[in-house]
């Protein structure tokens, strides 16, 4: 901790601590900034699940023990009560904690009416999170109510926090030790709550810290990071770049919106064994059929032509971090990586005469494309150095932050937009399905969406497979990216011969 006593919680007045951002961190405070002016935060976290309680159940008994099981988690993961501001003094980004000025129940109650929010309504969780939700200065959990024909008590609960406080599988590990305590204080409503006072020493360090990062590279690192950002700049010259289409006109962004293509059990266990047959994951299967559905979306000419689709890839840290920091004692904190090198898949786009394409020639290139995207995968997952260098690619991300007391002007809209892919993997390795009475289901993560692409998700939970998208209306409707997400499935379906 010595190298970064900069990153080390301090106290700086009765009852608040604060420490400075690292790059990843940094990297979605400053976008939320720049895109202030929208009045919108992009790539708010929003973590969504519903669940339901067995037998006859009044609503006074689960409310109450989701708020108790909330304020635990206020007490177990002190980063959920804390927030990043900019310090004029030092100009730098820092984040900050305040505790109770007293631990009384006042105090208490004051932060549970801030941060517990019901909503009832006649939506569902999931329409109630296209609806514009607000993404509050603290991170806040929603409980969306309705009423419900069966008796047996159903409800969704949404997270919404900054992304420079939580990252998607942090939120998920967050909702399950949610949901571990609520159903403690359901079985036992007697149950002590915590006392605070001493809570602020568990507070998240950054991903430098949790990881021990070195603070600084030696000098070939140094030259790989310099040939990196020269090589990630030359693939966009020369070449056509597969774009994905969008309604132009709009200047600002809209409304984020989710939809989702759910697979059965039945369907879902064909499909991983399909997967596993050809050596490859979820991911790299659907990662490969977005290249091609997009190649697939570019205009056709008189003669064939090259496209070329470049991406990242996201990849969760913290099964790196040393512990604690690695358990989900730690799931407040943005524990992740991006890629530093770019996926490149050149792609031929077909003339416009062109009919001879026929299902085996479809097939064998999309297991071409499927073995370009595990060769990509793999060497991430090798690099020893990659956690070291991790940093350094937040920073190569990260445009200036807009440091001024005016809110800047909104950026202008990515002209030539891509279609990206994060996994979540099996969540029920993170969320249980069962808490006691409390029988989860639905959950699913997304980053607030304010720009011109697509952002696709893939989780599984109690065995089934789901593929979402999270894009603007501003500038694609929902038709269009639920025609996207079904044929990136037909295609991995249809490839693999089922």
């Amino acid at each position: 901790m010595a190298l970064y006593d900069e990153f080390a919680w301090t106290k700086t007045a009765y009852g608040r601590w604060e420490r400075n951002i690292d790059e990843a961190e940094q990297f979605y405070t400053t976008l939320a900034r720049r895109f202030e002016g929208t009045g919108r935060t992009f790539f708010a976290m929003t973590a969504h699940v519903s669940f339901s309680l067995s037998g006859e159940v009044g609503s006074l008994g689960p409310i109450t023990a989701l708020k108790n099981a909330w304020l635990q988690l206020r007490y177990d993961h002190p980063t959920i009560a804390s927030w990043v501001e900019y310090d004029t003094k030092s100009n730098r980004c820092k984040k900050v904690y305040e505790s109770f000025r007293e631990d009384s129940i006042t105090c208490r109650q004051a932060w549970l009416d801030e941060t517990f929010r019901i909503i009832s309504t006649s939506q569902t969780g999931k329409e109630w999170c296209n609806s514009d939700p607000p993404v509050p200065k603290l991170p806040t959990l929603f409980l969306i109510t309705r009423e419900n024909p069966t008796g047996n008590y159903q409800a969704d609960v949404v997270l919404r926090s900054h992304h420079d406080i939580i990252d998607g599988i942090g939120s998920l590990h967050l909702l399950n030790n949610l949901f571990k305590y609520a159903s403690l204080f359901l079985e036992k409503p007697d149950s002590p709550l915590p006392q605070f006072g001493d809570e602020w020493k568990t507070l998240s360090p950054p991903l430098r810290v949790a990881a021990c990062i070195p603070a600084s590279l030696d000098e070939t690192q140094q030259t790989r990071i310099q040939k990196l950002s020269e090589t990630n700049a030359s693939i966009r010259e020369g070449i056509e770049i597969a774009k994905l289409p969008f309604h132009k006109g709009q200047a600002v962004p809209g409304c984020h919106q989710r939809i989702e293509l759910n697979l059965d059990l039945e369907q879902s266990k064909k499909l991983r064994h399909a997967i596993k047959d050809i050596g490859a994951s979820v991911t790299h299967v659907y990662q490969a059929a977005i290249a091609l559905v997009l190649r697939d979306l570019q205009d056709r000419g008189p003669n064939e032509r090259k496209v070329r689709y470049i991406n990242y890839a996201l990849i969760n840290e913290r099964p790196l971090c040393k512990s604690p920091y690695s358990t989900p004692q730690h799931a407040a904190a943005v524990y992740h990586s991006v890629s530093g090198s770019s996926l490149v898949i050149d792609l031929v786009v077909p003339s416009a005469e062109d009919h001879t394409r026929n299902d085996k020639i479809k097939e064998d290139e999309f297991l071409e494309v499927i073995e370009q995207v595990k060769r990509y995968y793999l060497e991430i997952r090798d690099d020893k150095e990659h956690i070291s260098l991790a940093p350094h690619y937040w920073a190569l991300s990260t445009p200036a932050y807009p440091a001024g007391p005016d809110v800047p002007p909104v950026p202008a809209a990515n002209d030539a937009p891509s279609v990206s892919i994060s996994s979540m993997g099996v969540v029920d390795n993170i969320l249980a399905p069962t808490h006691g009475q409390f029988e989860l289901e639905s959950p699913w993560v997304t980053g607030e969406e304010l720009g011109t692409g697509l952002g696709l998700f893939l989780s599984t939970f109690r065995g089934c497979m789901c593929l979402s998208a999270a894009y603007n209306d501003a500038w694609h409707d929902k038709n269009e990216v639920a025609k996207f997400v079904r044929e990136c499935n037909e295609l991995v379906v249809r490839s693999l011969g089922l």
